[in-house]
């Protein structure tokens, strides 16, 4: 099974911090049928829907692509937030495919992003309630990176990785300002054992569903 984690240490400078080059659609107006959003400009317009306030946070979780859950506390606040958009497309994916074919979609992700009508949903965690889940978190992530020493040997040996299809894949970024780590985590079962990141997602979409009272599973958006 392949499974993609990226770890990484932020540094901050004088607290800015240097943005990463976003490439931008190769055929503007192509007007083909075919033709798609390239994925890191897409991934880059995700990127910038974050709560207001979310960006001064001690400690934040975010999960999924379009439809987000976010965790995140200031020290103060405890939050769950997520996001709701009102486009007549149905998803950000085919929003963005519609301005490129009109010749109207900005080189800049975050110009993009800034054209998306959408509000954002909070629901307040007292501390003990985001104490348990960042626990929980953390818990499912020691057992994730135990299965990634456990595969290294099989993937040695045989020389070979696998693929799924019609498989969902949930986004996982986790930043506390000293540690950041992305993760792709497959909700596909090995030896009949869940992912254990996919197993938290799992728990926290029923929380997710119970707070705001509508449903959080994942839809194709492209």
């Amino acid at each position: 099974m392949r499974i993609l984690v990226l770890m990484t240490c932020l540094f901050f400078s004088a607290g800015v911090m240097v943005a990463q080059q976003i490439p931008t659609p190769s055929k503007p107006c192509a007007h083909q049928d075919d033709w798609t959003i390239p994925d890191d400009y897409y991934s880059a317009v995700l990127a910038t829907i974050r709560p207001v306030g979310m960006g001064q946070s001690l400690i934040r979780i975010m999960v999924g692509g379009e439809i987000k859950l976010a965790l995140w506390t200031d020290g103060e606040k405890f939050m769950l937030s997520t996001d709701t958009f009102d486009l007549p497309q149905k998803s950000i994916g085919k929003f963005l495919l519609a301005l490129d074919r009109s010749c109207n979609l900005p080189s800049e992700p975050r110009d993009a992003a800034a054209l998306i009508k959408f509000h954002w949903e909070h629901k307040e965690l007292s501390a003990a309630q985001f104490a348990q889940m960042h626990q929980e978190f953390s818990a499912a992530l020691v057992q994730y990176v135990t299965q990634i020493q456990s595969r290294y040997a099989p993937l040695v040996a045989s020389r070979a990785s696998g693929s799924y299809l019609d498989a969902v894949q949930y986004s996982i970024v986790y930043d506390n300002n000293s540690e950041h780590i992305e993760i792709g985590a497959w909700d596909v079962p090995e030896n009949h054992v869940l992912n254990p990141m996919a197993e938290w997602v799992h728990w926290l979409h029923k929380f997710a569903e119970n707070s705001f009272h509508r449903s959080f599973e994942p839809r194709r958006t492209m």
